[in-house]
């Protein structure tokens, strides 16, 4: 299980990434509607999504380890689908998470329960719960979206702000003591340049993906992709670009794993302090 809090972590990746990266997208040349297609099609968007530079002792697990307590084994196969350094970084206010969950052998229904927890770290002695979601396990093992909802209640992202967030796998959630098995990285809000704005506004979502790749945007990329997918389950050309972008971070083991829809049973928001 992997901590919840780690404040000086956060002190310096903040200060790694600020160095490195700038807090601003859109620095390289602009893509058209045809090129873009043409190197999605051809698979012709090598990406390095491990270019930020992480210190080292600062959380963050992508892959879930030992099963402890009354967690069953296979429940530790659950996967973050984020680059290996674990951090991401988005345009979007409400950007989309995705997980993978494996069928969990023997699980009676509501054994266990996925949660979801969005963490404001920007003040290290009073790191802030802004946004938590839990909803039961679902029967068969997938890949899931956990997209931030649109609400009053959720101020929005700050720019060049680091998240962390947490993807747990409760069993026996109404026990006194349940067992908790734990992933979790980072997730930063960067700007967006003017070129990059004019650049996406004239582009179809499908030639988006590309662009986003190019800006090193994982989250916007992946989370724009699985929900085309969602659309076309059949499309060949979004298949190939799925397989891709998870080669590019070595997750092709479960690049085949269903999309699942899930429906939002319990949510809660926190304001942000």
């Amino acid at each position: 299980m992997i901590l919840r809090k780690s404040s000086l972590a956060l002190i310096s990746l903040s200060m790694a990434f600020s160095v490195g990266f700038g807090g601003s997208a859109g620095l390289t040349k602009p893509a058209t509607p045809g090129s873009v297609s043409r190197a999605i099609a051809q698979n012709q968007l090598p990406t390095n999504w491990n270019v930020f530079e992480t210190p080292e002792g600062a959380p963050g697990r992508r892959i879930g380890g030992g099963t402890r307590g009354t967690c069953p084994k296979s429940a530790s196969g659950m996967i973050a689908l984020v680059p290996e350094n674990n951090l991401g970084l988005t345009l979007s206010n409400t950007p989309t998470f995705l997980f993978y969950v494996p069928k969990i052998e023997g699980a009676d229904p509501g054994q266990i329960e996925m949660e979801f927890l969005l963490m404001d770290e920007s003040d290290p002695e009073n790191a802030q719960e802004i946004y938590q979601h839990r909803v039961p396990l679902p029967t068969g093992g997938g890949t899931i979206a956990l997209t931030l909802p649109p609400d009053n209640n959720l101020p929005p992202l700050q720019i060049n702000q680091f998240y962390s967030w947490y993807f747990s796998l409760i069993c026996n959630p109404k026990a006194l003591e349940p067992s908790m098995l734990s992933i979790g990285g980072w997730i930063e809000r960067v700007e967006s340049s003017p070129t990059l704005t004019r650049e996406l506004e004239q582009l179809t979502s499908r030639d988006r993906i590309a662009v986003y790749e190019r800006e090193l945007l994982w989250f916007d990329a992946i989370g724009s992709l699985a929900q085309l997918l969602r659309e076309n389950p059949n499309d060949p050309l979004l298949r190939q670009r799925w397989n891709a972008l998870l080669e590019s971070v070595n997750l092709s083991e479960i690049a085949q794993a269903p999309l699942l829809n899930l429906e939002q049973e319990q949510t809660s928001t926190r304001d942000r302090r």
